[in-house]
């Protein structure tokens, strides 16, 4: 009897609507790293009149939204660099909660920069930030309610173009770079979220005869490896490290043959390690590499300036293919696990965002205010141009079935169907 009561009311409960469960986004290129996010009939063309809310931003900076919960976090600068701000905003009105600020010292930036680049990072206790402040990097942490938690300093921060990577989160540490052209002595560190207090420290040598000390502009990625996570860096100087997140333990190590600044961050996928090298607005070289617990990681491939590489943008790995977004807008498509081309096709623009994927569509924001989709697969679509009312340089945030967007001027929320 039970059986037969039950039955009928399974079958209905199969077809009532029911809320997915909340996908954070709490760091650059959301929780993995990978730039892939879930979203449902969201369009491929929009208009103003499809933005959920716009809140104007006071001030400026190229980092990128991160989410928890419903609450969205992130990075602003005053246009004279003299004030550094944590902002958090409600994921469903724009409204903004809570800012916490402070003085900040500007230091030397590239002219495409600004002073707050670096994307924070989010847990369920906190929301992390890191940036350089005159000739030191320094760390600070908050609560959701934005309350300072803790903040920690290391002198002699310089660079040649100012700071760019962003921390992450891993093994319950909290991952960020630090570097000094000065003392040209650069440095992973590990801290514990909770207390600020260092777990561990690498150092990222330099060649004392080297001209001059490459900043490490790059966010770390994480991959598992043999069922272990590794947390992984890159820079010119020092090459490849694959690290254990908890101890700092230096796994493996690839030195390669790099003269050059990595400033997109390494992609992620298939296994596999991708990241790019280059200068003047151009990717010149790349390595996938395939990483490994008891060896060197082994080299799949290599790439050359003709190969259509990109250099501020990240690249993408998803469902076998490698998507390369280049700064002047060309986008090639690769084999993701032998480098071999698919196609290679011109969209348009200048680009310092990094693509997304979410809902089979590769999204990207052009420093001139195009928000463009491109099919994802093999086959080259473009299934839309939107016009923004500014141009974008940070990387779009993707939570609750909403896409989270910054301008130069302005905050954006858009909802899928």
């Amino acid at each position: 009897m039970l059986r037969s009561i039950l039955l009928p009311f399974a079958a209905i409960l199969a077809f009532l609507p029911f809320e997915a469960a909340t996908q954070e986004w709490p760091r650059f290129r959301g929780e993995d790293g990978k730039g892939i996010g879930e979203l449902t009939n969201f369009p491929a063309v929009f208009t103003q009149a499809a933005y959920c809310w716009a809140h104007k931003l006071d001030g400026v900076g190229h980092s990128s939204p991160v989410t928890w919960g419903e609450k969205i976090f992130l990075t602003i600068s005053s246009e004279d660099g003299n004030d550094r701000r944590l902002s958090c905003f409600d994921g469903n009105t724009g409204k903004r909660l809570w800012s916490w600020s402070e003085p900040a010292e500007q230091h030397n930036l590239h002219k495409h920069n600004n002073f707050a680049s670096s994307t924070p990072v989010a847990n369920a206790d906190g929301i992390f930030a890191v940036w350089g402040s005159g000739e030191k990097t320094k760390a600070v942490a908050l609560n959701h309610d934005g309350k300072l938690l803790w903040e920690r300093e290391w002198p002699s921060f310089s660079s040649d173009h100012g700071f760019g990577a962003s921390p992450v989160i891993s093994a319950n540490t909290l991952i960020l770079h630090t570097d000094s052209v000065a003392t040209k002595k650069s440095r992973v560190i590990g801290l514990d979220p909770e207390t600020g207090e260092t777990i561990w420290e690498v150092e990222r040598k330099t060649s004392g005869e080297d001209e001059k000390h490459l900043t490490a502009y790059n966010t770390p990625a994480t991959i598992k490896t043999e069922g272990q996570e590794i947390v992984v860096v890159f820079q010119t100087n020092d090459g490849w490290k694959g690290l254990n997140p908890a101890t700092g333990e230096i796994i493996w190590a690839y030195d390669g043959d790099y003269t050059m600044r990595s400033v997109g961050s390494i992609a992620v996928g298939e296994g596999i390690l991708f990241a790019t090298v280059g200068s003047g607005g151009n990717g010149k070289k790349a390595t996938a590499l395939r990483p490994s617990l008891n060896s060197d990681p082994e080299v799949v491939y290599e790439l050359g300036i003709s190969d259509g590489l990109g250099y501020v943008p990240t690249p993408l790995i998803h469902d076998g293919l490698l998507y390369l977004w280049s700064d002047g807008g060309v986008l090639t498509c690769r084999d993701a696990l032998t480098g071999a081309e698919v196609y290679r096709e011109r969209i348009g623009g200048n680009f310092f965002s990094s693509p997304i994927i979410a809902d089979d569509k590769i999204f990207c924001g052009s420093r001139d205010g195009e928000f463009i989709a491109v099919k994802v697969g093999p086959t080259f679509e473009i299934l839309g141009r939107s016009r923004l009312s500014s141009g974008m340089n940070a990387t779009p945030a993707v939570s609750n079935n909403r896409l989270y967007i910054r301008t130069d001027t302005h905050l954006i929320c858009i909802k899928g169907n």
